[in-house]
């Protein structure tokens, strides 16, 4: 018997499929708080100046009173790996944008710590003595440290050594 248009089979009825409009909300997350500093061009810079200060000032406590250069160097050594491997974890890059920023917060930080911690130890003994006269207080030695420019070579050296930090690693081809 030949098929005529009356023997075809009728197709069985779809359920209808459900087509995103307009309004669905579509949930992104948030960016977190490191991607943000990463994505920020200031970013490392601002928390290698912010762990440089920090770390250095809570550092300058330790300095010995009659402040000798083991402890200067242990310190520095300190803050070098403190600010450094924060720039390398917080930048993106490999290159001198993060070299730059690691080298700035190290020598600062290195700078107020040998300073303040210092001139802190300080004490007048001969008629100062006499008189109950103290030295400076941490107040006046942090002010010493932010008025003395920072081109020592101690700071300098720390701050190479968080720029090798930083920037150590396989580089990355082109």
């Amino acid at each position: 018997m030949p098929r005529t248009p009356a023997n075809k089979p009728t197709p069985e009825p779809q359920e209808p499929v459900d087509v995103p409009t307009e309004d669905t909300v579509v949930y992104v997350p948030a960016p977190s708080y490191l991607d943000r500093v990463r994505a920020n061009r200031m970013g490392p810079l601002s928390a290698a100046l912010i762990i440089g200060a920090v770390v250095g000032l809570l550092f300058s406590m330790l300095v010995p009173h009659p402040s000798n250069v083991w402890a200067l160097m242990l310190l520095g050594a300190l803050i070098s790996a403190a600010v450094g491997f924060s720039v390398r974890y917080l930048s993106s890059s490999r290159d001198w944008k993060a070299w730059m920023p690691a080298f700035a917060g190290t020598v600062l930080g290195a700078h107020l710590m040998a300073i303040t911690g210092t001139l802190n130890g300080v004490s007048l003994d001969g008629l100062g003595g006499m008189l109950s006269l103290a030295g400076p207080g941490f107040d006046d030695s942090l002010l010493g440290a932010l008025a003395t420019p920072a081109v020592s070579t101690g700071t300098v050296l720390a701050g190479l050594v968080a720029v090798i930090i930083s920037g150590w690693g396989p580089r990355e081809e082109s």
